[in-house]
């Protein structure tokens, strides 16, 4: 079915057949996997090497947002995506305490806290 929309400058537009808008969905769904897919991947590769992730490194390996990446790890905890076993901790400042205090002094502010992710097997 089409249906006819008329805007307030009497400009017309027909609104898309219900097939249109499955496709749509198909393909994100599609999308969506592939991209849980690809930050499973780089996960698993990490953790091969030993190594933690940041939200910002992740993001810059994969070109996704740093939103939606925070997403696709809470999906992998879910069983119906693997049921992985996401940790997460905080980054170590590179700064010694004292540098860190001495900074914080000065300028008032207190520095971003970063947290790093890696994703394990299921138990």
């Amino acid at each position: 079915m089409r249906y006819k929309v008329r805007v307030a400058n009497g400009s017309g537009f027909r609104a898309k057949p219900r097939a249109a808008v499955r496709i749509r969905r198909r393909e994100d769904a599609r999308r969506y996997e592939s991209q849980l897919a690809a930050i499973r991947k780089l996960m698993r590769r990490a953790v091969a090497r030993g190594a933690w992730l940041t939200l910002g490194e992740i993001a810059k390996a994969t070109e996704f947002g740093e939103a939606s990446i925070s997403a696709q790890l809470r999906h992998l905890r879910k069983s119906e995506h693997g049921a992985h076993r996401v940790e997460k901790r905080r980054r170590k400042p590179l700064r010694s305490r004292e540098e860190t205090r001495r900074s914080q002094n000065r300028e008032g502010e207190r520095a971003a806290i970063v947290w790093e992710y890696r994703v394990l097997p299921p138990k």
